[in-house]
């Protein structure tokens, strides 16, 4: 993404330059384009994204917010906090011989590697629209059967994820190069055979996400710090309604009151933000305990709905194991994430008509989808899907991997 961002003149030569002498200096001259939006230095020494990294860039129909997640298996909490504010998803897919087999190939599951789980989670937080990018063609040659290959491999694994092949995208890219970032290749060997979109041209492709401008205020917080004046500030995507200076608002869980004292969406001050804008927000008023990434702003008089039990309907990924009754997991929901447990088995259900086809199972495998009871250590800031899709969307790990994803159909215990 370094280099993208510097083809568009986002990145100034100097900026190039200081990152390549200072990834040359640590023995890591091959990461200087990362290290362009990776500037902690935990990120530098390990070589890989820890945080999302946001930046903004203009394309010829969009203005865009890119969000650079982690790709590491250690740091995928943080890439569903990513994801579940995004309206659509560059899936970078390491094409070389090795590479590919190793992060998504014909393995998959639990031990097939990043690829498949980033594109499980995604789907499974919302996105529907896609750009596949096979990226490092450059060390085969930029063999188009390579590029075939992969999408061979990957597309039904998509579509059985849920994305509708009319809706991803397929293209190869070279980072370090600038191959089909901006426009079309250069290099012969790849220009010999790719017709289609670059990268910036994919990204045009998407479609701007409805927003509910007309629901209540609702913003998810996916950060926390201190603002430049004093005070406490909270970053995130606004899901739901408007945000107005001087108003009063409401911080769930715990049900805590605040004034909104300034908004920023992109950078920018403003008086007033809409649904779909990314905002950084300087609330007064609030004790900064109250503040925490899961959090979610909310209008007085609308609430987010908060409970510390409820009934998903989620569909299990691939496990060595059986799940049973008890079983402890990481519960994800948006920005939230809590510790918790699987405290019911309700039933199995046929995943074509969803009728019920065994009440009360003792265990439940691979392939099955079920309705379950979860409970969390504390309460979190969850909806039913049906009433705001945003927060009803759900995702259970345990041990590094995605177990199952899914939807809340139910809350109990509201608090």
């Amino acid at each position: 993404m370094g280099r993208l961002l510097h083809e568009l003149g986002h990145i100034s030569q100097k900026m190039v330059h200081k990152a390549q002498r200072d990834a040359t200096a640590a023995g890591k001259g091959s990461f200087a384009w990362a290290w362009l939006l990776d500037e902690r230095s935990e990120e530098r020494s390990r070589g890989v994204t820890v945080n999302v990294a946001t930046t903004f860039f203009d394309t010829p129909r969009h203005l865009v917010r890119l969000l650079d997640a982690p790709g590491h298996r250690d740091f995928v909490p943080n890439m569903i906090a990513g994801a579940a504010q995004a309206d659509a998803a560059l899936l970078l897919v390491d094409g070389s011989v090795g590479g590919f087999e190793a992060g998504g190939g014909a393995g998959g599951g639990a031990g097939g590697g990043q690829t498949r789980e980033h594109a499980q989670l995604s789907r499974s937080l919302g996105i529907e629209q896609l750009a596949v990018i096979v990226s490092k063609l450059d060390t085969c040659a930029f063999s188009q059967d390579r590029f075939e290959e992969v999408k061979g491999v990957l597309l039904p694994f998509l579509r059985t994820s849920g994305f509708r092949e009319s809706q991803v995208q397929w293209l190869p890219a070279v980072g370090p190069s600038g191959q089909n970032l901006t426009g079309p290749p250069t290099e012969p060997a790849l220009a010999s055979w790719w017709r289609g979109p670059s990268v910036v041209a994919a990204i045009d492709a998407f479609r701007p996400a409805e927003r509910a401008v007309g629901r209540p205020l609702w913003l998810p917080i996916a950060d926390v710090f201190k603002g430049q004046r004093g005070g406490m500030a909270v970053g995130g995507k606004l899901e739901g309604g408007a945000l107005k200076v001087g108003t009063r608002v409401q911080v769930q869980p715990g049900g805590h009151s605040a004034t909104v004292r300034s908004v920023e969406v992109d950078g920018q001050a403003v008086a007033l933000a809409r649904a779909g804008d990314t905002v950084d927000v300087v609330l007064a008023g609030v004790d900064s305990s109250a503040l925490a990434v899961g959090a979610l702003v909310c209008h007085p008089e609308w609430p987010v709905p908060v409970a510390a039990r409820m009934e998903a309907r989620i569909v299990v990924l691939d496990l060595p194991m059986p799940i049973l009754k008890g079983r402890q997991e990481s519960i994800h929901v948006h920005t939230a994430q809590e510790s918790g447990q699987i405290s019911r088995l309700t039933s199995v259900l046929n995943p074509k008509t969803g009728e019920l086809t065994k009440a009360r199972p003792r265990a439940v495998v691979k392939g099955q989808t079920v309705v379950v009871e979860i409970s969390v250590a504390r309460p979190m800031c969850v909806e039913q899907y049906t009433d705001y899709r945003a927060l009803g969307r759900i995702a259970l790990r345990d041990g590094g991997h995605t177990v199952a994803v899914g939807i809340i159909v139910s809350l109990h215990e509201s608090c």
